[in-house]
């Protein structure tokens, strides 16, 4: 138990120095025990980090820790991103409410094909947000390891990258990314 107090110290460490290099507030960390690998919570500005991840060498460690903190510097585009989600989604549900609401219940096809313009929308929208938000993702991602690559190196990161895409954390498109990079510096 003594090793994981060390262990969790050094993170707590990196991430205060990370932190300040980058110039964000440092995120909370919270050690789990089982997760899909480390992350980034805007809302609650914590970065979740798992024993897997603890066990790694320390310059792959460093790097990951500097990634997380990377999306940290991104915190309110996330925030804005979820509210604007939010509204959008308040917004589309209360438009057939009114409708609904507004109309004659002897007036059935002035309710019914309101609501089926809803469901069409509703799952146009859906579409059309999933797509954007695994773009927007993607972009976030790219930031997090274009400042990783910053702080600890650009080699470094794509080792980090290579070791991470073994776990299956890592898509090929971020590898690519950090490979370029590598190749321009």
């Amino acid at each position: 138990m003594k090793r994981l107090r060390v262990e969790e110290q050094h993170i707590l460490s990196l991430v205060a120095a990370d932190a300040a290099a980058l110039h964000v507030t440092p995120p909370h960390v919270r050690f789990v025990t089982g997760c899909a690998g480390p992350c980034y919570e805007a809302l609650f500005n914590r970065i979740e980090v798992d024993r897997a991840t603890l066990a790694l060498p320390e310059p792959l460690l460093r790097i990951v820790v500097a990634h997380e903190v990377g999306h940290a510097t991104q915190r309110r585009t996330m925030l804005l991103d979820f509210a604007w989600t939010v509204l959008s989604v308040m917004a589309l549900l209360s438009i057939p409410c009114v409708v609904f609401a507004t109309s004659s219940d002897e007036d059935f096809w002035r309710v019914s094909v309101p609501g089926f313009g809803f469901v069409v929308a509703f799952f146009a929208c859906g579409k059309i947000w999933r797509m954007r938000s695994a773009k927007r993702s993607a972009a976030f991602e790219l930031d997090a390891d274009a400042k990783a690559a910053s702080l600890c190196g650009a080699a470094s990161a794509l080792a980090a990258l290579e070791v991470m895409a073994a776990r299956g954390h890592i898509d090929a498109a971020r590898l690519d990314a950090m490979r370029a990079r590598l190749e321009a510096a």
